[in-house]
């Protein structure tokens, strides 16, 4: 019995979405930490054993676990129609666009109050011009100009670099939601406390690009062959992505 137990074989399995089969579902053997991606065709094979559980995740479905029963050991074949996952906005209320120079009546009257309407004193009296303030330059006045410009400059670079770091870190923690800690820590043997980290080391390999036209199964040969190469060196947590649970 124990022997029986322990047999394993090789599944074959289809996973769609109302009849529709999908590309790039990952099926995971909970138990050997083993897993595979469903073809263009929605058709996977695994390796399985009596009483095994597989673990299916992907970011258009619920993630899933299904145990192997006797019936699926016999019949060699799980074909599963997951239910996608649906996300729920919140209400976005119109309103009517004003101008820049719109004024609320009931907060200032309709008519026009200044100083000419007031009959004040030297209401229409021009100001005469200051010259002495007209002729000031900044090369008369106390101000280092190449000084304020490199100022400013050296800001502006500074701006576009933290909003360049701002948008990889956020692409990085796309590409993690959607592989799952389960993936880094189950099948990459990444620990938890470094799979930040070992997506920053993966950067150099364009994992960002390959997520972007949706490689699927290129990004992971990737991830796959860095996390044989990834050195668990001390964490740095000034260089790692948004804090995550």
């Amino acid at each position: 019995m124990n022997s029986q137990e322990k047999e394993s074989i090789i599944i074959y399995g289809k996973i769609m979405i109302d009849s529709i089969p999908i590309e790039n579902v990952h099926v995971i053997n909970k138990k050997t930490s083993i897993g595979t991606i469903t073809n263009d065709k929605g058709e996977y094979k695994i390796q399985v054993s009596k009483k095994d559980t597989l673990f299916i995740s992907h970011i258009n479905i619920k993630n899933k676990e299904v145990s192997i029963t006797k019936e699926t050991f016999t019949s060699k074949k799980l074909v599963l129609n997951i239910e996608s996952a649906s996300y729920v906005l919140n209400e976005v209320k119109l309103k009517k666009r004003r101008g820049i120079f719109y004024v609320d009546p009931q907060i200032m009257p309709g008519h026009l109050v200044n100083a000419t309407t007031l009959k004040l004193p030297y209401a229409n009296v021009v100001t005469k011009k200051n010259e002495k303030i007209a002729k000031l330059t900044f090369t008369s006045a106390s101000i280092d100009l190449e000084k304020l410009l490199n100022f400013f400059n050296g800001r502006t670079k500074r701006v576009k670099h933290l909003k360049k770091l701002k948008a990889t870190d956020e692409e990085l923690l796309k590409i993690r939601t959607k592989f799952s800690d389960f993936f880094f820590e189950k099948q990459l043997k990444i620990k938890k406390a470094y799979i930040n980290q070992f997506l920053n080391y993966c950067l150099t390999k364009n994992i960002i690009q390959q997520y972007k036209i949706g490689n699927q199964l290129k990004l992971t040969e990737i991830l796959i062959r860095e996390s044989k190469k990834f050195p668990h060196k001390k964490i740095n947590q000034e260089t790692l992505l948004t804090k995550t649970n």
